[in-house]
């Protein structure tokens, strides 16, 4: 089986809307980005001597995001449903999140506890750092699709489907909490939880996983990391993080217009805004309009994945494109709640904004297999018509 798939007498169509809300969402990213970072590196010229550090590495993965964007628009969708190739993406997968907790790819001056990056290192500096954490973001929803398709004539049954996407999901969610990333494994059981209950996992499974879920909660929280963790909920419960604060002054000074690209003073007061926070810093020189624009586009997106997916009568197919927008959405909502005050905060990047290049990159071939999923539908239109596989 080819890896890209060969059409003939068929010239397939993208479907330009969704493209677009991708190239829109990209560049704007980057824009706000650069805003929101640019007077926090040339604070510190020791760190980023050219004020260009934290949006480097973003310009970095754009460049290599569409490039895998691209690959994977255009790939042929059946070699993700063969499980040798499947198990290649979750081993890779499995191992490069390991990956961190060796000393050779661990930080030259060391960061504590904490193991979430992979850092290529030579002549005494860091070169390259990677978060694999972000890989489980695609990877587990193609797995999803796969297992969920693979048994959907015997979807019910709690060993064929159910189970090897619980373990799998338990499995992604043990790495990222070696790796004292907490909100990850939030993340990864939510979009899980989700994707059983649209797919049509019976209730009473998902009901067990979750009861396994709270469980899980628990030993954490009876385990060192519950400290941690139990500080960050009282903090949120008693409205003392300096950070949550000052986000929350910086979007609401950002009034109906705005203060205008750049001009923002506040976000300054918000640690490390450039990251996890970028919000504040684009609700301030945006206003009220920007973030009805970005939200606008957050919801197209969504809304023109979804519409792909029921368009689509290939099962594979639909639960993929739905899974892949169902990790964005989460990962917006998740980040928006965050800095606005209405959760604790966790270390969920907004997606298409924050800085770090490997939200970014797998945000963008995430998006690439979506729009991957429209042009099958085009090609399953013209040789057969409507909803063809």
């Amino acid at each position: 089986m080819k890896f890209f798939r060969e059409e003939q007498k068929i010239i397939p169509r993208y479907d330009i809307l969704l493209v677009a809300s991708v190239v829109l969402l990209t560049s704007l990213g980057l824009v706000v980005l650069y805003s929101a970072s640019y007077l926090f590196a040339l604070n510190q010229p020791h760190r980023f001597p050219d004020g260009l550090a934290p949006l480097r590495g973003n310009l970095l993965a754009c460049i290599l995001g569409l490039v895998g964007f691209f690959i994977a628009s255009r790939m042929n969708l059946q070699w993700l449903q063969k499980k040798k190739s499947i198990m290649i993406l979750v081993l890779v997968t499995v191992a490069f999140n390991l990956l961190p907790l060796v000393p050779i790819f661990q930080p030259i001056t060391g960061q504590g506890n904490v193991n979430r990056w992979i850092y290529i290192n030579a002549g005494g500096r860091t070169l390259i750092t990677f978060q694999p954490s972000e890989m489980i973001k695609i990877i587990l929803p193609i797995y999803l699709a796969y297992i969920l398709n693979k048994n959907k004539d015997n979807f019910t049954s709690f060993s064929s489907a159910f189970l090897p996407s619980l373990f799998w999901m338990l499995l992604f969610s043990l790495l990222v909490i070696i790796q004292s990333n907490y909100s990850e494994a939030v993340f990864i059981a939510l979009v899980s939880l989700g994707i059983w209950f649209i797919t049509g996992i019976r209730f009473r499974h998902i009901s067990m996983a979750i009861l396994l879920l709270v469980f899980v909660a628990f030993l954490l929280f009876m385990s060192e990391a519950g400290e941690r963790m139990t500080a960050r909920i009282l903090s949120f419960l008693n409205r003392d993080s300096f950070q949550v604060e000052a986000s929350i002054a910086a979007v609401r000074s950002g009034g109906f217009l705005g203060q205008g690209i750049g001009q923002g003073s506040l976000k300054l007061r918000v640690p490390e805004v450039h990251g996890d926070f970028v919000f504040a810093s684009f609700a301030e020189e945006s206003g009220f309009l920007g973030v009805i624009f970005y939200f606008a586009l957050i919801a197209f997106f969504v809304w023109a994945g979804l519409r792909e997916a029921w368009r689509s009568q290939i099962r594979f197919n639909q639960i993929l494109a739905i899974a892949l927008v169902l990790s964005i959405a989460v990962q917006f909502l998740m980040n928006i709640a965050v800095v606005v005050g209405i959760v604790p905060t966790t270390g969920i990047p907004l997606p298409f904004f924050s800085s770090g290049g490997s939200s970014l990159l797998m945000t963008l071939i995430g998006a690439g297999l979506i729009v991957n999923v429209s042009r099958q539908n085009y090609i399953a239109e013209k040789e057969g018509g409507r909803n063809v596989g």
